[in-house]
């Protein structure tokens, strides 16, 4: 399932602070669009704050309507046509169609934002439920719900039975797509009254065994695309927050003192780049059965073909967790340099997340 890489943090940060701010989500696609339904930014003095819904001349568009919003303090939906002529000189051109949902009292819903905190940091799914009604009057009214996958429900009791089987369903992984549309039934004009329902999951968790300049290069990367960062290393020296700031957390000390103590899960991504060979076949000893969505090892091929032999003669792994590790690592881009490295091992970190989030892993 995929998840929305929107920082619910930053935005809780802002309402805090006062930050005068809109809140605009992609609600509904048709056609080819830079960014599908889910998708969210957030916006303040004519400038984009966090996230995004798209880059280019439709970004631009909802920054100058979200300013004018932020004056009247009304929501509205904001619709967008990509469907240009190159040929007479359109800025859209993808083809495509948008409507986003900029709500201009995100403060209103503060409660909310901080139950989806509160679940990120205790490392629960949910289901964001926001009920738009637009009905009444010109001004949209927007009201949000948080459901979560230990139980923690707060859903109107007017809600649909089609809305309460739907997040049921999406909680246990049943929908492969991650936001859902549903206008109300029985209504003369179903536009004008809708429930968006979008699937919020922790951000991924990135172990990177090895503190090294290449596991300091992908701890930055891995920061940059959305991933909860942890850095281990055996040598203190090279482990300690003050040296590698990006990450979430540093840590050194043995494999079993650190690392053992882990809770690795589908939701874990580790990468081994240590300094040596031994330590990489201690920490790959430690996790390759493990249930984590992705394990990656550095390595020539000569290294990887002796080692899997030794990992299996010695059943320290099966023929079939073997073949699960990313062994040599990192996508074949021709990496030379450190940086580069570290970029192919980033996009192969985000290739798989996304495979598993299309198959609803």
């Amino acid at each position: 399932m995929r998840t929305t890489l929107f920082d619910f943090q930053q935005l809780i940060e802002m309402l805090y602070q006062k930050t005068p701010c809109v809140l605009a989500t992609v609600i509904q696609t048709q056609g080819s669009t830079p960014q599908k339904a889910g998708s969210s930014a957030l916006i303040g003095d004519g400038q984009l704050l966090a996230g995004t819904v798209g880059g280019g001349i439709a970004e631009l568009k909802v920054i100058q309507r979200a300013q004018v919003l932020l004056q009247s303090k009304k929501s509205e939906l904001f619709s967008f046509n990509l469907g240009g002529d190159l040929s007479k000189g359109s800025d859209a051109i993808c083809g495509g169609s948008m409507t986003i949902l900029l709500d201009a009292l995100p403060e209103s819903h503060l409660t909310v934002f901080n139950q989806i905190k509160s679940s990120s940091q205790h490392r629960n799914k949910g289901v964001l439920v926001t009920m738009v009604d637009q009905s009444a009057s010109e001004n949209i009214t927007i009201n949000r719900h948080w459901v979560t996958d230990t139980g923690q429900k707060h859903l109107p009791d007017h809600s649909s039975k089609e809305i309460e089987l739907l997040v049921d369903q999406m909680l246990i992984n049943k929908h492969k797509d991650a936001c859902h549309l549903i206008p109300e039934k029985g209504i003369e004009n179903p536009a004008n009254r809708f429930t968006f329902v979008e699937s919020v999951i922790p951000k991924p968790s990135l172990v990177i065994a090895g503190a090294g300049h290449i596991g300091q290069a992908l701890a930055q990367l891995g920061k940059f695309m959305g991933f909860e960062v942890t850095l281990w290393d055996d040598r203190p020296e090279y482990a300690f927050q003050a040296k590698i700031p990006i990450a979430d957390l540093a840590l050194s000390g043995t494999v079993d003192s650190a690392l053992g103590k882990m809770d690795i899960q589908h939701y874990t991504y580790l990468v081994i780049v240590t300094h040596g060979h031994k330590s990489d076949s201690e920490v790959l000893k430690r996790f390759i059965a493990s249930d984590a969505a992705y394990v990656g090892m550095i390595g020539s091929r000569a290294k990887v073909s002796q080692m899997k032999a030794s990992f299996i003669e010695n059943g320290w792994a099966t023929p079939r967790q073997w073949d699960r590790v990313f062994t040599p690592i990192g996508l074949d881009i021709g990496a030379q340099s450190v940086e580069e490295i570290a970029l192919s091992i980033a996009a192969q970190l985000v290739k798989v997340r996304n495979q598993n989030n299309k198959n609803g892993e």
